[in-house]
């Protein structure tokens, strides 16, 4: 069927047409009119028809342009557009001179063979004859579907009601709906750190490109560091699934007051309730503290409510505040270290967990922050504290390990000194890895963890012990750089070849730093200094360690809380990641 429009003027074609029939040639002179009528040239979108076409797109035009105007009811009959399967419908339109038509389909199928003819006949508009006919063939292309990606409007969120827009989006229009299900992940929880205002299922509506939803944080009271909410596609029909996830961190909001450390230590000539404290930290200046008190969620047996309203005194930013059981007693045995409070409050009955209860923080009647499940006995639990501690780095809880402080008379000769006690560094990894590739030298690294703000990391060092000879002394000194509580520190022998060991992992350390200090293997000792001083050996120094349950050829060591690991020797051998290795760096789970 063909639907006739008013003439148009197609200048690009126009130009051309009175190019060909009246310019002027230095060596051909001008083109003659004899008096028949003749197809000058043909395009399809902007392609020339001298050949038939392929991958033509469906969405095309036609335009002929002839040598003479036409009568556009004769040429409009005569035309014939068709596939296999019958007739095409299109709009025909003129140009204003009448020699170009233009032939517009209403639709075309995909991988399908077109045809347009004209047969002999005359078609001018002042008698001229088209002598002989005339055809073009084209084929359209394959349907290639459009894809579909997800895109958010910001990158990073606050922890207190701040608004992400989540965009789904198709780089073209689609023939059909697009379905797609929204696939929530990262270490953030959907509707507990988080709310989404549209179901997990999406429709984008054919002839629509785009949808959005909404992300919105929540305020959970929970100390957790910072989180990230990972989104992806699965299940996507009537488009290509772009593969690319999004993600947004929601920066930790802390509270004015949180916890820091929980203690049930036991040491020689304690008593059953001597070790027992709460640590919190002012986050922020506190004008009166009785805001907020503690309770201890004996046994599992759930809460116990507010137990202890702290005192009405003010707190600055940073302060460090130890409510004991046994103020007196707790602060000998921490020895100096009990200058690390700002303030040191006697609670009496009121701290009387023992390690496998649960402590929540109050403000007023509301619980901002609990340790623990209060409806779980933490026996054998992973926060279990019995006669230790349990401290939080980062808004990442570590404990020293059952019993750990059994045996100790001071924090300084405790297997498991009290963190805000300890060194600001530590040692928190050795490593000796061999895989596909490393070379002799490319999994060497030690790992360091800070426990507390240093401003010049210069005062500490690295030496390596080798095969048992005893102590070669400072071999590494650490740049003077600042580092802040919680960050991870790399030591490499070969920076780029570990961290491809590690991907993604890499990430996992705040800085790293290349030395060809580390020359380790995995049967030497390491030892931290501060200063002259080695305040940290692992392994023994006097010990080749081949053998020894601290060797860790082919592999590592790792620490969590006071207690070390290995991960078996040679367990790194024959992997090419530590993710598919048999023993991926802890860090790296």
């Amino acid at each position: 069927m063909k639907n006739y429009k008013k003439p148009i003027l197609h200048i690009a074609f126009f130009l051309v047409f009175l190019c060909i029939v009246g310019c002027n040639d230095d060596d051909e002179g001008t083109i003659l009119d004899d008096g028949s009528l003749t197809v000058l040239t043909t395009n399809i979108t902007e392609t020339n028809f001298e050949t038939p076409v392929e991958d033509v797109p469906v969405n095309t035009s036609i335009q002929i342009i002839f040598s003479h105007s036409l009568d556009m009811e004769a040429i409009g009959s005569a035309l014939d557009f068709s596939s296999g399967s019958g007739a095409v419908d299109y709009d025909i339109e003129f140009s204003n001179t009448n020699s170009t038509v233009s032939l517009v389909p209403s639709s075309l199928e995909y991988e399908t063979s077109y045809s347009v003819s004209l047969p002999e006949g005359t078609y001018g508009v002042e008698g001229e004859s088209f002598e002989s006919s005339f055809s073009i063939n084209f084929t359209t292309a394959a349907f290639v579907p459009p894809t579909l990606t997800l895109s958010s409007d910001v990158s990073e969120l606050e922890e207190d009601g701040q608004i992400a827009t989540i965009t789904a989006s198709l780089n073209k229009e689609a023939n059909s709906d697009v379905t797609a299900t929204v696939i929530f992940g990262g270490t953030a929880t959907k509707d507990s750190d988080y709310n989404a205002s549209g179901e997990e299922s999406i429709i984008i509506p054919q002839g629509s490109l785009s949808i959005s939803f909404e992300i919105t944080t929540l305020l959970d009271g929970e100390n957790e560091g910072n989180e990230i909410i990972e989104l992806s596609l699965e299940e996507v029909t009537n488009a290509s699934n772009s593969s690319e996830s999004t993600s947004i961190t929601i920066i930790e909001q802390l509270p004015a007051l949180s916890l820091k450390g929980i203690m049930a230590l036991t040491w020689d000539g304690s008593g059953t309730n001597d070790g027992k404290a709460v640590h919190l930290v002012a986050n922020q200046d506190i004008a009166d503290l009785s805001l907020y008190g503690l309770g201890t969620a004996n046994n599992g047996g759930g809460t116990d409510g507010n137990e202890f309203v702290l005192p009405a005194i003010s707190v600055s930013a940073g302060d460090n505040i130890l409510v004991a059981r046994e103020t007196a007693l707790l602060t000998t045995y921490f020895g100096g270290c009990a200058s690390e409070f700002e303030h040191v409050l006697q609670a009496e009955s009121a701290i009387n967990q023992n390690g496998d209860d649960a402590i929540e923080l109050y403000q007023g009647d509301i619980v901002i922050e609990t340790y623990g499940d209060i409806n779980v006995d933490g026996t054998g639990e992973s926060w279990e504290y019995s006669g230790s501690w349990a401290y939080k780095i980062d808004g990442f809880w570590t404990t020293g390990g059952i019993d750990c402080s059994v045996g100790s008379t001071t924090v300084d000769t405790s297997a498991c000194p009290y963190p805000i006690c300890s060194e600001a560094l530590t040692l928190k990894g050795v490593l000796a890895l061999t895989w596909e590739g490393s070379g002799t030298n490319g999994g060497k690294a030690v790992h360091l963890k800070a426990n507390k703000n240093i401003s010049d990391l210069s005062i500490y060092s690295i030496g390596v012990a080798n095969n048992g000879g005893g102590t070669d002394g400072i071999e590494f000194t650490l740049p003077a750089i600042s580092v802040e509580e919680g960050d991870d520190i790399l030591l490499a022998r070969e920076q780029a070849t570990i961290a491809a060991y590690f991907g993604g992992c890499t990430d996992s350390f705040e800085h790293i730093i290349e030395t060809e200090s580390m020359n380790q293997n995995g049967d030497d000792a390491i030892e931290l200094f501060n200063g002259n001083t080695v305040v940290e050996t692992y392994g023994d120094a006097n010990v080749d360690g081949t053998g020894a349950a601290w060797e860790y050829s082919g592999s590592w060591a790792y620490k969590e809380g006071a207690t070390w690991s290995v991960g078996g020797v040679d367990c790194a051998a024959g992997s090419t990641t530590t993710q598919e290795s048999a023993c991926t760096y802890p860090a790296c789970n």
